[in-house]
Formats: structure tokens, C-alpha cells, sequence
């Protein structure tokens, strides 16, 4: 771009900048050009942040330091192909995921394109790479060099590793060439692993994790998801929203303070996409062989999507599981468990900057309790320690995850259990200041001052809609603080939500489409919990499926699958992407044979 139009370009910006212009004034050209590239990518709250903190600065020097410091970091959260979408909207996203498909089909259509194959075939995916070198050392190279380039790596190439990976290479893509003999077979195959290997390098360039190959993906099923712009579209809406928050929360505007649990800017987003949702599923309608016919949105309602209906199964669940305790004379615990201080950027009372914060994000947090968690399971395992009940996961005031759960065991068992999850909870950095005392909190529930799900109840609304339970903590309305926990927890990609132990939630839900009795004797276990299910009693469903520590391999209900089959052409139906028969529940399968709870084949059609 000419200097002329590139000072257009700066001059349109900035006119329509209302935080950057004030600023500009103050400085002379070159320095208003540099401000102006660096905060262009920004929300108008982050520019406003970074140039108020830069212009207290008390040198030029300085304050031309932390701008680009600032901004630096900030940026780090994309992959420098995706800089300048830091603040964009989702149509901008959708297009740069269909550029990126397309490219990716044009390599796989016609791999002679790819200038650069024959230099980086050797490479492993996950190695550097430098898409400006080419063969000749030059950076662009004409058609016919690419022709022999790429019929050179594929002569080089030894057929004789197909052999040793014939499990993942044994499809070969229609995409590239229809191999009518073994010669021709093997050319297609050498050539989609190079061309499988070039791709995947250029995900990376996008600081996404290229596709595994294994007995389920192979390298067409992988072809086919890159030359995809709907994968594409789901992995930038991912990088995006995580940058954005990520800044929020480098920038301390995620606390207790300012904006609670979630940004404002990924809690709008969440809202936007919650609206599009709703609009896709109201103009969509299934229709099956009888002519019925109802919307996507009507059938979301009638089932756990329905916040109302996910909440009320999570309570009746987690009744279910008390009652049953108090029957077999268990006792009741509720535990709540935090993250060190490294992973918290904030303090709750003040809302300050905590010095210990590592630049640790709330998916970090989440995998740190994971992995805790995985080591106490395997304890438990070791020490025949079975607990059931439920676990939560909401976050803190400044985004960093904590975990509720309430356990029931037996009472011998009660204090053994206590000593493993407190070993675990402050096996790191368990010597820092309030450690023993913040990090790992246990209440014991007497049922003579109330219940044990009243405990985790005001947990499950406030994660869910917020309803009918007032204020938080921080004096922020539950339905809003509901709004910015379900933005928290799409952004970060966290379950909310867990059962442990007991018997299996999707046979419970297949149990309750059944509509008619079973009366002959055999089927008495059958009946006995169809009968539980349809009356939310989980503690009869849980005691007809063989109690709280029966194997789920050996209870006597499993689910049904099946083929899913097009009952007018008879054809079965197969994966999208890597052409596998698709089983699907149909039902449930009892003593020996299947129970069919879905009769009717279902085809979306749009408005």
C-alpha cells in the first residue's frame, strides 16, 4: 500500500475513533501512526485502558513502551493470522472460515498447487516451518516447477511405509483421484499423506492442534474436516472468544469490581449466539412418516436444553441419591475446593491485581482440578472408597474455576475420604499463606438441621437460570450472574455439571419414553424401574438398576443401538466426514432382547 493511501486509511480510522483520536492530538505524526496500529484490533474499553495508563507514562519513551508491551501481549492471545479479528463480528469469522476451507479444498482438489511440498515432506506436522521458502529459494514459483516438484515427493516417497500404516491409510479420498489399480492406489495414498501433512502444518500456522489420525479418522474423514468451513468456523469462534477474555482478564476487568465471572464483551457474544440459536431452531421443523411435524425449538423445549427441565432433573437426581443415604445409613458431605493463588487475578474484596497471578486462565484452572481430582479417584480406587452424589463447577468472582460436591458415603469411610481430597486439594503450593484454611473446605450435614440437597440446590439454580434465589454475594441479581456463568462456561468449555457413581442418566431419560406397562413376570425389573423413571423416583430407578455400586457393564438395563437406516431406500446412513455406519439409541436392551422406545424416522426441513 502507497503512503498516500495508507495515510487515508489511518485518517478514516481514526475520525471514526472516538477514544484514540483525543489521544493522537497530544502526540506528533510518526507516534499517531504507531498508536494507531497498535490499538486498531481492540474494543474501545481495552484501547481506553491501555492509552490511559500509557499516557500517566512520564517520558514519550515510556508511555510508547507500554503501548506496545500492552498490545503485544494482548495480541499473543491470536495466532498472527487472526490479529486483526481480536474485535470482530461473527460475519467477518464466517468469512475468514470459508477462505480458509476454500484453500484447503483448492490443495486437496489439485495438490499440484501447493508450490512447497516436495521442501517440507519429510517434516513431521508438528515441527516449525516456513511457508516464504520454497524449492528454488524463491518465494513464488511457476505452475509447471509445482508439477515436477510434486511428482518428485512422490516418487521419493517409499511405498513401502504403507505397509506399516495401513490401519490409518487404507481410504482413499475421491477428492483427489479415483485409483482404478494397486499403482495408481498407492500414488493416491502417498500423495493424500502429503497432502495431509501440508495442511496440517498450515492448521497449526492457526495455533490449532491438527487432526489425530486413528481407527475412527482417517486421513480422508481429515481431508474432508479441513476443506470444511463449518469446522473452521467452530475453531476461530473458539480462538476468538478465548482472546478476548483472556485480554479481559489480563486487563483486571473480570472481578468482583467491575464485570463479575465473565466480560461483558463474551456475555453479549453468548446472548447473540443464544438468539441465533433460538432463531435457526424455530425455523427448523422435523417431520416423520406419520406427517408430524414440529419445530426444533418446540422438541428443545420438552427436553434438558429447557433450563427449567435441566434443573429440575439435576434436582431429582441429587434427591434421589440423599434418600437412598438415608436409607442405607449413610452420611452426607459437602466439599468445596479452590485453585491456588497462582491461577486467581484478583482479589475479591478490592478487585486489585493479585501479585501472585501467573497469567494462569480458567482453563488451566479447570485442568490443574482435573488432574487433582484424577489422583484422588485413583486413591479412592485403591482404598475401596466409593462416593456418589454430584459435583459443580461455577466460577469465582474473576473468572478462576472452584468445584462443590456433595458426596455420600459410609460413615467409616467419611474421614478417609476427607484425608485424600485434602491431600490432593493442597498437594501444590499447599504451604502458601490461607492455603489450609481457603482451599479445601468441608461441612458435615446433619439431617436434623436440613437437607442435604438444600446444600447444593442454590448451586444448580444459580449455574442454570438464577431463579427465585435473589443476589449473589456481590449484590449482582442471579439472573444476570446465571447469564454470565453460562457465557463463562461456553467459553471456557467447562461442565457444569457431573454425576458420580449411580446408575446411568441416559437409560433413566430412554425408560421415561416408554408409555405402556409391562406385565408378564419376566419383565418385572423392567417394569419396576419404568415405573421409577416415569415418577422421578431416582432412588427406586437407582435400586431397580442394582443399587449405588453396581458396574454399569452389569446392570440389567443397557441402551439399544442400531443402525440408522432410511426405511424408504433401505440405505444405511454414514458419518459426514469419515463414512462410518452410524449407530444410534433405538432403545433399551433388557434380558436378552431390545426394547424399541424411538418408532418413527425424523427429517429436518427448513421454514
Amino acid at each position: 500500500m502507497d503512503a498516500f493511501k495508507e495515510k487515508i486509511l489511518v485518517k478514516a480510522i481514526n475520525d471514526k475513533d472516538n477514544v484514540i483520536a483525543p489521544y493522537l492530538a497530544q502526540v506528533d505524526k510518526a507516534d499517531a501512526q504507531f498508536i494507531t496500529k497498535k490499538l486498531t484490533p481492540f474494543s474501545n474499553l481495552i484501547k481506553s485502558t491501555i492509552l490511559t495508563a500509557a499516557f500517566n507514562k512520564p517520558t514519550n519513551y515510556d508511555r510508547n513502551r507500554h503501548i506496545l508491551d500492552a498490545s503485544a501481549k494482548l495480541a499473543s492471545f491470536l495466532p498472527k493470522k487472526l490479529a486483526h479479528m481480536f474485535f470482530c463480528f461473527d460475519d467477518d469469522i464466517n468469512v475468514k472460515a470459508k477462505a480458509c476451507a476454500n484453500y484447503c479444498r483448492q490443495i486437496v482438489i489439485d495438490p499440484k498447487k501447493a508450490s512447497f511440498i516436495h521442501v517440507h515432506h519429510r517434516k513431521s506436522v508438528n515441527e516449525t516451518w516456513n511457508e516464504s521458502i520454497s524449492v528454488n529459494g524463491n518465494t513464488e514459483q511457476n505452475y509447471s516447477e509445482s508439477k515436477r516438484n510434486s511428482s518428485r515427493v512422490i516418487s521419493e516417497n517409499s511405498v513401502n511405509t504403507k505397509a506399516s500404516n495401513s490401519d490409518t491409510f487404507n481410504t482413499i479420498s475421491p477428492l483427489i483421484r479415483d485409483a482404478m489399480s494397486e499403482k495408481d492406489s498407492e500414488f493416491a495414498i502417498t500423495e493424500q499423506k502429503t497432502v495431509y501433512t501440508f495442511l496440517s502444518r498450515y492448521i497449526e500456522s492457526f495455533n490449532l492442534q491438527p487432526i489425530e489420525l486413528n481407527k475412527k479418522i482417517q486421513i480422508s474423514g481429515s481431508l474432508k474436516r479441513y476443506a470444511d468451513n463449518r469446522w473452521w468456523l467452530r475453531k476461530f469462534r473458539k480462538l476468538i472468544t478465548q482472546a478476548n477474555e483472556k485480554a479481559a482478564i489480563q486487563l483486571n476487568f473480570v472481578n468482583s469490581k467491575r464485570q463479575v465471572y465473565a466480560s461483558n464483551i463474551t456475555t453479549k457474544n453468548r446472548i447473540s449466539q443464544r438468539l441465533r440459536n433460538d432463531e435457526l431452531l424455530s425455523s427448523s421443523f422435523i417431520i416423520n412418516e406419520q406427517g408430524q411435524r414440529y419445530s426444533l425449538k418446540d422438541i428443545s423445549d420438552l427436553n434438558v436444553s429447557n433450563p427449567k427441565i435441566r434443573k429440575d432433573e439435576l434436582i431429582c437426581r441429587a434427591r434421589g441419591f440423599e434418600n437412598l443415604a438415608k436409607d442405607l445409613g449413610h452420611e452426607a458431605l459437602f466439599i468445596t475446593i479452590t485453585c491456588p493463588s497462582k491461577y486467581h487475578q484478583a482479589f475479591s474484596k478490592s478487585g486489585s491485581t493479585n501479585p501472585k497471578w501467573q497469567g494462569l486462565m480458567p482453563d488451566e484452572a479447570n485442568e490443574y482440578l482435573n488432574r487433582q481430582w484424577q489422583k484422588t479417584r485413583a486413591e479412592f480406587k485403591r482404598q475401596n472408597i466409593t462416593p456418589y452424589g454430584f459435583r459443580v463447577v461455577e466460577p469465582q468472582h474473576d473468572g478462576t474455576p472452584h468445584w462443590h460436591m456433595l458426596f455420600f458415603i459410609e460413615g467409616e469411610k467419611l474421614q478417609t475420604l476427607q484425608a485424600i481430597i485434602r491431600h490432593y486439594a493442597l498437594e501444590i503450593d499447599g504451604d502458601e499463606k490461607g492455603a489450609a484454611e481457603n482451599r479445601c473446605d468441608f461441612k458435615n450435614i446433619d439431617p436434623a438441621k436440613g437437607s442435604a440437597t438444600g446444600y447444593i440446590l442454590k448451586y444448580i439454580v444459580k449455574n442454570i437460570d438464577g431463579e427465585g434465589i435473589g443476589e449473589d454475594k456481590f449484590g449482582n441479581d442471579s439472573i444476570l450472574v446465571a447469564q454470565r456463568i453460562d457465557a463463562w462456561a461456553s467459553c471456557w468449555c467447562i461442565r457444569q455439571f457431573q454425576q458420580i457413581g449411580g446408575a446411568s442418566v441416559s437409560i433413566w431419560r430412554e425408560l421415561r419414553r416408554l408409555r405402556t406397562k409391562f406385565i408378564d413376570k419376566k419383565d418385572a425389573l423392567l417394569e419396576q424401574a419404568r415405573f421409577a423413571a416415569d415418577n422421578s423416583d431416582w432412588q427406586g430407578y437407582t435400586l431397580a438398576m442394582g443399587g449405588i455400586h453396581t458396574k454399569q457393564k452389569n446392570r440389567p438395563i443397557q441402551l439399544h443401538y442400531d443402525l440408522n437406516i432410511n426405511e424408504q431406500t433401505g440405505e444405511c446412513l454414514q458419518s459426514y466426514y469419515d463414512g462410518e455406519l452410524i449407530l444410534k439409541v433405538k432403545g433399551l436392551w433388557f434380558a436378552g432382547k431390545a426394547v424399541v422406545t424411538r418408532h418413527y424416522q425424523w427429517k429436518i426441513e427448513k421454514a
